[in-house]
């Protein structure tokens, strides 16, 4: 390991997604890492993509436009190159917030026994308003077995036991995150980082809005739901119904949480890390 700066790789998987790719990328080149190695694997985008990407290739470095299999498949590809002793995969419309590389380089300097780590996530909508705080659950082993929520653009793990498992499976589009939590629990357990680390963008075309949204359930990703539920014994993917009370039930807490000072100075804080991003474009 680097005395001081672990070398950390990020893979965005991308396909058509021009309208948010510029911000992804900014979120990460300018977190001032030394030691960041930055891959974009586009499945073949036609919508001014690739324009983007070449707006910054002095900064990414590998990318790759050509057809693929799915996000699993682009996500595979991009470690297959990688050389870092971190990874993460960060969606073209999600973001990093500022600083968050720094901060994960911290914990795992500081936490040696642990092989992944993962943050608090923001959800914003497509004009970076904020539709939900999601503070990162604490782990338990136990409780994990049945409901296994991880913000997945906030985590970082290991090259070791993204080794370990060999990857995504690439047959998954839905569950595949946290089909890969729970191989990983086989090898560790996961580190709560107590920051706020980035942001997932719900819009019409984002999965979590294809799930759990007000319009009827994808057909294509419900057996992929059910089998996820049969292989791990989980019970909160199985009933559409279960699904969509827990995505409610999320909403209320929010509201009830909006009257606190806690959440006040929370929300301060996300506001100020959301102008930092805008400083940088």
């Amino acid at each position: 390991m680097t005395d001081k700066y672990p070398k950390i790789t990020i893979v965005t998987p991308s396909y058509n997604q021009a309208e948010f790719l510029e911000r992804t990328i900014l979120s990460v080149i300018n977190q001032g890492y030394p030691n960041l190695e930055y891959f974009i694997i586009d499945g073949g985008s036609n919508d001014g993509s690739v324009d983007i990407i070449k707006k910054y290739e002095q900064h990414i470095d590998y990318w790759v436009s050509e057809a693929d299999s799915g996000q699993s498949n682009a996500i595979n590809k991009g470690f297959k190159r990688a050389s870092g002793e971190l990874y993460n995969w960060l969606n073209s419309d999600d973001i990093l917030y500022p600083n968050a590389l720094h901060i994960v380089a911290d914990y795992y300097k500081r936490f040696p026994k642990y092989q992944m780590f993962f943050g608090n996530r923001i959800i914003l909508d497509v004009h970076d308003r904020i539709l939900k705080i999601n503070e990162g659950p604490n782990f338990n082993r136990r409780e994990a077995r049945y409901f296994l929520k991880i913000p997945q653009e906030t985590t970082f793990f290991t090259s070791t036991i993204w080794e370990n498992v060999n990857g995504l499976d690439e047959s998954l589009h839905y569950t595949m995150d946290a089909d890969l939590w729970h191989k990983f629990m086989k090898y560790t357990d996961f580190k709560q980082i107590p920051y706020f680390l980035g942001a997932y963008r719900e819009h019409d075309e984002s999965k979590s809005v294809q799930v759990f949204g007000e319009v009827s359930q994808r057909d294509d990703s419900q057996d992929e739901f059910d089998e996820y539920a049969r292989r791990y014994r989980t019970w909160v993917s199985k009933i559409p119904r279960i699904r969509r009370f827990l995505y409610l039930l999320s909403q209320s807490r929010l509201i009830i949480r909006k009257s606190s000072k806690k959440y006040r100075i929370e929300l301060e804080h996300i506001y100020n890390l959301i102008a930092q991003l805008d400083a940088d474009k």
